[in-house]
């Protein structure tokens, strides 16, 4: 009798538990209007492309809830000046909650400068979601021209102070299975970057139909371009399919600042 009195009291607890967390959830469906950006949940397509690009990391520091968030990155001046529109956005490394962040427009964002987006406080959404920093991915960049987005890494952090680092992480999504991922750097000019290039791969004397990643994973890969200097850099992933001739492929446009 006590033990089935226990166990009722245990089941309504977590069924009290399962509510609240459903009616958060439910708060939180679609995206809310805050001063600076736009962040919610929201509708993500299943169909999933070659890769897809989740964020490139300088430095990311940790969190806890109840912080307050900046994001850093560096907008260079280019030689035209032509008017450019700079974006911020935030999703989840893995997948759960659909969250998503995206920066409003602003007009303080300066050229030849590092720029700041903030405040980003955490209490808002990501809090009220249980969503854990080490599941949070940012990126930064420009579009120009209606040419390609231009990446920027990021610095993610709670206190100010100016990361020296110049090694980057990269975080993307690969839509199919793959055997093998090649990644290659060139500068401007089409020159390859010597020293750059990463080869990920599975066994398949072992076994020739091994997986490296499978469809949907999340994965990431670093790279250390402290040696180079200031300026745009293309950065090529190249993906082979299990039982496919035609490679997948991600093409990478990123400005590498001088500090």
């Amino acid at each position: 009798m006590f033990h089935s009195a226990a166990r009722l009291v245990r089941l309504s607890i977590a069924g009290i538990f399962l509510s609240a967390g459903s009616a958060v959830l439910a708060q939180l469906q679609g995206m809310q209007a805050f001063e600076n950006r736009i962040e919610g949940t929201n509708v993500h397509t299943n169909a999933l492309q070659d890769f897809t690009l989740i964020a490139i990391h300088r430095d990311f520091q940790t969190f806890a809830q109840n912080a307050t968030l900046h994001v850093r990155f560096f907008l260079p001046r280019m030689a035209e000046n032509p008017e450019k529109q700079v974006f911020v956005e935030a999703t989840e490394l893995q997948d759960s909650f659909h969250y998503f962040m995206q920066a409003k427009g602003s007009s303080k964002w300066k050229d030849d400068n590092w720029n700041v987006f903030e405040p980003w406080p955490t209490k808002d959404v990501i809090d009220r979601l249980g969503l854990q920093a080490s599941n949070v991915g940012v990126k930064a960049g420009y579009r120009a021209n209606n040419g390609p987005p231009v990446f920027l890494p990021v610095d993610v952090y709670q206190n100010d102070g100016q990361s020296t680092t110049r090694k980057y992480t990269f975080h993307f999504i690969t839509g199919s299975d793959l055997q093998s991922l090649d990644v290659s750097v060139t500068n401007s000019a089409g020159v390859a970057i010597k020293g750059l290039n990463l080869q990920q791969k599975c066994n398949k004397t072992y076994n020739p139909s091994c997986k490296l990643y499978a469809a949907g994973s999340t994965h990431a890969f670093s790279l250390d371009m402290s040696g180079l200097p200031q300026g745009e850099y293309h950065i090529k992933l190249l993906g082979h399919v299990p039982g496919s001739l035609t490679p997948t492929s991600l093409n990478i446009v990123l400005y590498h600042p001088h500090q």
